[in-house]
């Protein structure tokens, strides 16, 4: 399907979600039968294709004022990773769940396991959450699924409630909590939290609406304007990094560094680099903006950061291509990178 532009929730159709509308069985019109076993099952394999990934709401946060979101409604920036893994005794579809924001990766504020299932009496994909007693040992099972061995549902512990319920509509899926449903002890303050959750997902983007008020309705976390984070599903590039040591001519052997199978996502993550050649680091950033209005066309551009500059987070060059492509690369005589996209599941 044709992504929406960010902040077009009424052009492409999705308001229902926020106004409560997700609730119609697999998004059929009214009186209309459920579609047969064969189709919800496709349904479902394309669900879990779009779920899984990595996905950063960076271009919501940058084109926030373009976008007309007020400076104290804008969402945190959420970077949500969801991998697929294998643990049977929690079912046949489990994902792996990690999110920071910041674009830090330090800044882990949730560690979940998500089993998936088909649920006949709701007519819907149900999310089940399992949340782990130590998620810390956890950090990074992305990477190393290897951390996840022996852990069974017993060890886990998942809220009854908070189940999520998805449903197609049109070319989407509408995932929603059954209202009020969701309660649970709030490990901070003790108190019990009434948790709500929608949600929104196509083939590039999912858009996360969760918030929570205490048994009197006060206010605990989320968006007070009513703002989803929009993520964008990130591509993953691999590239190499060339740094020129200082002092020494271009052409004199051992004059560059290199280092290579760097990963950097095109979600505006700066990744920085420490090389033998000088004593600041060197940083990486790839983006993909998608410019919401105005003549300014869309890209792919690779960003260089010099730690040892006045402002760092500025970068110190950069360089665009077509948002299609699938390689960059630039040369600033005193650095070299390349940033190749890896295939999918690479």
């Amino acid at each position: 399907m044709t992504r929406p532009r960010l902040g077009s929730l009424i052009r492409c159709g999705c308001v229902c979600a926020w106004l409560g509308l997700s609730g119609a069985a697999w998004g059929q019109g009214a009186g209309e039968p459920p579609p047969p076993r064969a189709v919800q099952e496709k349904d479902f394999r394309t669900f879990l294709s779009w779920f899984e990934g990595e996905f950063d709401s960076g271009e919501q946060v940058a084109f926030a004022d373009e976008l007309g979101i007020p400076k104290d409604a804008v969402p945190e920036r959420i970077h949500s990773i969801f991998r697929r893994v294998e643990l049977p005794a929690f079912g046949q579809h489990v994902f792996y769940v990690e999110q920071y924001l910041d674009g830090d990766p330090a800044k882990i504020y949730r560690q979940r396991l998500y089993s998936f299932s088909l649920d006949e009496g709701e007519q819907a994909i149900r999310l089940t959450i399992h949340i782990p007693p130590d998620p810390k040992p956890l950090v990074g099972a992305h990477r190393d699924p290897s951390k996840l061995a022996g852990l069974t549902p017993a060890d886990t512990r998942s809220p009854p409630g908070c189940e999520v319920y998805w449903r197609r509509r049109g070319d989407a899926f509408l995932g929603e909590m059954k209202p009020g449903a969701c309660t649970i002890k709030s490990q901070r303050s003790g108190k019990t939290i009434v948790v709500s959750d929608d949600l929104y997902l196509d083939d590039d983007e999912i858009w996360i609406y969760d918030r929570a008020v205490d048994t009197e309705g006060g206010y605990v976390y989320g968006n007070k304007a009513g703002i989803p984070n929009k993520l964008r599903k990130v591509s993953n590039f691999n590239c190499w990094l060339s740094v020129k040591r200082e002092g020494m001519p271009d052409d004199a052997q051992g004059a560059w560094t290199f280092d290579r199978d760097i990963a950097v996502h095109d979600g505006g993550e700066l990744v920085w680099l420490k090389t033998d050649a000088r004593e600041a680091r060197v940083g990486l950033k790839i983006r993909r903006p998608v410019w919401p209005s105005g003549p300014n066309q869309d890209s792919l551009v690779l960003y260089v950061h010099d730690e040892g500059s006045a402002d760092p987070r500025r970068a110190v060059s950069y360089g665009w291509a077509d948002p299609g492509a699938s390689r960059l690369g630039i040369n600033l005589r005193w650095v070299q990178a390349s940033c190749t996209q890896r295939q999918q599941g690479g």
